[in-house]
């Protein structure tokens, strides 16, 4: 596990002493704030439209925070090394995983001032805010492991961030094609899509189902990324 953490560490570093990581937070934070001003109507401390929005969002997040983990590796030279090195690809896998889901919660954590400054305005029920923050988590933890098995397939960053976008929207799309069908077809495509389990996050509450799917989203991305790995060896 230190190897993996050392990886980690080192990706952290990276991501925020650059302009990019530091814009890809101020990004984050500002687009939350813009959408937190549409969203909100009156004096309404409701908060499950800007999550819903804010799960989007997060889509484009995670392409933008994993197009880099293995291209930069690969253009400064360092992935033929690892791949060789005694290191294993799930430490690879799990050390980057680590290192993005550490600029990621950063990037969540800016957005608090938003139901801050909405419970300043009223009284807003704490326990959607809680479970959405807990879906926002997940959610990107998720959408962070689909980039990561993306980006390790390619060693462009713009392919790897246009395929993570292309994969999520994809899943994204198979619930609202999913409306157009019947029977096996429409349940099979509503289960498939993450919007069809976010809506229990944006009501309150905690289904097991949903954070299964979740998890299962994040463990299929982790393996398929160990195994593109494996195959570059």
């Amino acid at each position: 596990m230190r190897q993996a953490l050392t990886i980690a560490a080192r990706d952290l570093r990276a991501n925020f002493l650059t302009a990019f990581g530091l814009g890809s937070t101020a990004g984050f934070a500002a687009a939350a704030g813009v959408v937190l001003v549409v969203v909100l109507r009156g004096n309404q401390a409701r908060l499950a439209g800007w999550f819903g929005t804010l799960y989007v969002l997060l889509g484009v997040l995670a392409a933008l925070l994993t197009m880099r983990s293995f291209a930069e590796e690969e253009r400064l030279g360092t992935l033929e090394l690892l791949l060789t090195s005694p290191v294993r690809p799930w430490q690879v896998v799990t050390g980057k995983l680590l290192g993005v889901a550490g600029v990621l919660l950063v990037d969540v954590a800016a957005t608090l001032a938003c139901p801050l400054l909405v419970a300043s305005m009223g009284h807003p029920d704490a326990g959607p805010i809680l479970t959405g923050y807990v879906g926002v988590i997940l959610v990107g933890l998720a959408f962070v492991a689909v980039g990561l098995a993306v980006s390790a397939a390619t060693s462009n960053p713009l392919v790897a961030a246009v395929g993570s976008l292309a994969v999520l929207l994809a899943l994204w799309g198979a619930g609202i094609v999913s409306g157009g069908l019947t029977g096996w077809p429409r349940l099979a495509l509503e289960e498939l899509a993450p919007s069809g389990h976010v809506v229990g996050f944006l009501r309150g509450t905690l289904s097991t189902k949903d954070v299964v799917y979740f998890v299962s989203l994040l463990a299929l991305g982790l393996v398929t990324n160990v195994v593109v790995l494996e195959e570059r060896r």
